[in-house]
């Protein structure tokens, strides 16, 4: 892995983004033991006696079919995964969306080179709505015309009406968009695309969930589920990546004198230093195994702090708070820590984000004179634990 001019590593040097924010934002759920160590985190992400403690389904309104993918367990979470994870292999990436990675680059690349300016933060978004809404189906075949009314759709369901600091009316009218945002997007996007599966399935999730003989309800949640958990994570990565990047020289010519595999260990460590999701929930059920009552405690939730667990020196090593181009030689596998999680819940598609970043970044970052000219704004996000980054604007020669 390339590792010119990198600055001197130190263990006060402070590369992170996102480390004030966090702090001045992180919101635990109550009543949750909250663990910071790196290996107590792990254990409890890996074990098979822990249960996700997210949203609770029936509080929603849902029928156990109709839980997302990501609130199950044990044998309903492997029965309803096994449905998306070929579509995140290497050969599928490479094979599948590797052209649409490289075309979808260059599109937006090309915008750049005409306009002189981009904000990163709305491109991230494209990139991550075109691939993402190719693997479920509801992009595939458009225009770029098209691909901008689903993407504004898709955005006005995950970003446009922020709950969080609303009360009285506001609230009210703000749970009623958000409901008329979802209709919008099943009627336009995803419903259109469950009728013509039906008719000629094609290679993606919705024709998949089709062919199980999913509910209406059923697939409008996996879509969702998919939509924010690939295309809203997505788009803050890119836009983290690109911040740093184009703020630190080195780490940028670094990046584009590496190899594939060295360009992702920069990626990973990127990843590592300022996760997108800072923090997870795994509850011990109230009839736990015996076996298991040493480890954990019957019906305790579990805050666990992936930031923490990231930066733990006796995981990751020394300077744990600084961009290292040499760590991902040391941790291997492991260099992006739980940023992804870890365990039977980890998160599928993040061969897909990663590969995502990497093409659309190895593009963004060859164009003559490109540089960031502004000072991009990062607003914590307390219900869903992460952040969002937005007036990443960056102009060229």
């Amino acid at each position: 892995m390339a590792t010119l001019a990198q600055p001197p590593l130190d263990h006060d040097r402070d590369d992170r983004k996102t480390a004030d924010l966090y702090e001045q934002g992180k919101i635990f759920k109550k009543k949750a033991e909250v663990v910071y160590d790196g290996d107590r985190v792990k254990s409890i992400l890996r074990s098979p006696h822990m249960m996700q403690d997210v949203f609770d389904a029936g509080a929603v309104g849902m029928k156990p079919e109709e839980v997302p993918l990501i609130f199950l367990d044990g044998k309903a979470h492997r029965d309803r995964r096994k449905h998306i994870t070929s579509y995140f292999s290497p050969r599928y990436i490479k094979e599948h969306f590797e052209p649409l990675m490289r075309k979808t680059a260059d599109m937006l690349v090309a915008d750049l080179e005409k306009n002189k300016q981009l904000r990163i933060d709305e491109v991230s978004w494209q990139m991550a709505v075109t691939l993402v809404g190719d693997l479920i189906g509801v992009t595939r075949g458009k225009d770029r015309e098209g691909m901008k009314k689903t993407a504004k759709r898709i955005e006005n369901c995950l970003y446009a009406t922020k709950m969080r600091t609303m009360t009285g009316w506001r609230l009210r009218y703000a749970k009623v968009r958000r409901i008329w945002d979802t209709m919008m997007f099943w009627r336009k996007d995803v419903l259109p695309t469950v009728k013509a599966r039906r008719q000629t399935p094609q290679d993606d999730v919705i024709s998949t969930l089709v062919k199980e003989n999913y509910g209406d309800r059923a697939i409008l949640a996996d879509v969702m589920m998919l939509c924010g958990a690939g295309m809203q994570t997505t788009r803050e990565f890119i836009s983290m990546v690109a911040w740093h990047m184009l703020e630190k020289d080195y780490l940028k010519d670094a990046f584009l004198a590496a190899d594939y595999e060295g360009k992702m260990g920069i990626l990973e460590e990127i990843l590592r230093l300022d996760p997108i999701v800072s923090t997870l929930y795994r509850r011990a059920p109230e009839n736990l195994p015996e076996n298991a009552k040493g480890e954990f405690t019957a019906g305790t939730r579990y805050g666990l702090s992936i930031r923490h667990a990231n930066h733990d020196p006796a995981l990751v090593g020394a300077c744990p708070h600084a961009i290292d181009l040499s760590r991902k030689e040391r941790l291997g596998d492991q260099a992006p820590m739980m940023s992804f999680g870890n365990g039977m819940h980890r998160c599928p598609g993040s061969p897909l984000a990663f590969n995502e970043t990497l093409f659309l970044m190895d593009r963004l970052l060859r164009v003559p004179g490109i540089r960031l000219a502004s000072s991009p704004r990062i607003e914590w996000e307390p219900n869903v634990s992460t952040f969002e980054i937005t007036n990443v604007l960056v102009t060229c020669d």
